[in-house]
């Protein structure tokens, strides 16, 4: 049988977040989220995920700073940031940071999901 994909959402918007896993979970993917980007950090630590989709706009420390610990803790974990705004200096970071995707909100779940399945 095949492993599942484990996948990470970090959003501080609950219903972004309680629909990407639902969805995520019945196309077969085990799933974890949090709306913390702290609390994103201490679950790398402790599990290696293969995809990890965050939220740009975060509270605390925003998501292309979590991108660079996370991709510190486990540089294999491949992180599609999301934004829903304009946030032109961030994208440029996470893009030369080596972030694998940049999708804009609302998301295209239909192409998050063949990226993923690439």
């Amino acid at each position: 049988m095949k492993e599942r994909k484990s996948i990470l959402i970090v959003d501080d918007d609950p219903g972004m977040t309680d629909t990407l896993s639902d969805i995520l979970f019945e196309k077969g993917y085990d799933v974890d989220t949090t709306d913390s980007s702290y609390q994103a950090i201490k679950m790398v630590k402790k599990k290696a995920y293969d995809f990890a989709l965050m939220d740009i706009k975060m509270p605390g420390i925003n998501g292309v700073e979590t991108f660079k610990k996370v991709h510190k803790i486990n540089p294999e974990t491949k992180v599609i940031m999301m934004t829903a705004y304009f946030v032109n200096d961030l994208i440029k970071e996470a893009l030369e940071g080596g972030v694998f995707d940049i999708f804009h909100k609302p998301l295209d779940i239909g192409k998050v999901i063949k990226i993923i399945e690439k």
